[in-house]
């Protein structure tokens, strides 16, 4: 699920090139000196006389890295990575995902089970009075929980385009809520995925630092030895351990827009591509559902023909036989 979630995101919603199109440079190098300047006098040998040496160029240098790095932003930056590792690391975000985007869905597959089920179990209960044998509660406990799901997991997806019924105009739960899940989707996202600190960190610490690290060395003077380049990308892993309210984490969301360019382009597709991006995310695990409703019948069943009134008064007259 994690991996068809990094696919959706990285390969059909969203840009890094075009997202760091909107960082202003200048801006975010005068926001990154103060911390830069703190890891050269505190990490670099000789700290605090490079970091007075470096003072009047630190900007400069910053703003043009800043340049570099959003020229060079997709080779520097694992986004498949970022939205991975935030699924696969905490595997409450991901519950949380869906639990938030399907709210009204799950809610639906719950409310259907009594009524589908009562509809259904008046068949049942028809099925007993014509053939009131062992097997029937069971089958057809097994056949009602089995169709209960079914029928409520196609309502939630099909048809995915507004068909009309005679007088009624029928649609899938969740395309009916595209406008609404494409919001839910994209605030999840820029609030617990795509954060700006896990932007930073992956940039700093990820698996490209190297890249990045490379980036810094082209544009720093290069009588500036490799320790103190070093000690500069640490201001760097300094900021992205900040929490989200640190005003470089609220700029760079600000101007990354990451929430609107999601939702915008999830409300733009036809609701037959949307289903087709975020239904298949979890749609191999319906048949699962399925299955155990059906099972959750069967026993259901067994339940019932265990503590029938005719079934219970036959075992008392088996009962009261054994002991004569």
């Amino acid at each position: 699920m994690a991996k068809r979630l990094t696919e959706v995101v990285t390969a059909q919603l969203l840009s890094l090139h075009e997202a760091f199109s909107h960082i202003d440079p200048g801006r975010l190098a005068t926001m990154l000196t103060p911390p830069v300047f703190e890891a050269i006098r505190r990490d670099a040998p000789h700290g605090e006389w490079w970091a007075w040496a470096l003072r009047p160029f630190l900007w400069p240098v910053l703003r043009l890295a800043t340049v570099e790095l959003k020229a060079d932003i997709e080779n520097v930056l694992d986004l498949e990575q970022v939205v991975m590792s935030a699924f696969v690391r905490d595997k409450q975000v991901l519950v949380d995902l869906f639990q938030r985007v399907g709210k009204a869905e799950l809610e639906f597959l719950v409310q259907s089970g009594l009524y589908f089920g009562f509809v259904l179990g008046l068949a049942q209960a028809a099925a007993w009075t014509v053939a009131p044998r062992a097997w029937t509660l069971p089958v057809a406990g097994a056949l009602v929980g089995y169709l209960t799901n079914w029928l409520a997991i196609k309502l939630l997806f099909e048809p995915a385009e507004p068909t009309a019924f005679g007088p009624l105009v029928l649609q899938g739960l969740f395309e009916a809520r595209q406008l609404e899940v494409s919001e839910e989707f994209a605030s999840f996202l820029a609030a617990r995925v795509l954060t700006a600190p896990r932007l930073i960190d992956e940039l700093a610490n990820g698996a490209r630092k190297a890249k990045f690290e490379e980036l810094l060395r082209r544009t720093v003077p290069f009588f500036v030895p490799d320790a103190v380049v070093n000690a500069a990308a640490n201001g760097l892993r300094d900021v992205a351990r900040e929490d989200v309210a640190h005003p470089t984490h609220v700029y760079i969301a600000d101007a990354l827009s990451i929430e609107p360019t999601l939702s915008h382009r999830l409300k733009q597709l036809s609701p037959q591509k949307f289903e087709d991006l975020l239904h298949p995310v979890f749609q191999e695990d319906e048949i699962i559902l399925i299955i155990v409703g059906g099972i959750l019948g069967a026993a259901a069943g067994l339940l019932q023909l265990r503590y029938h009134p005719r079934e219970a008064a036959a075992a008392t007259v088996r009962a009261v036989r054994r002991t004569a």
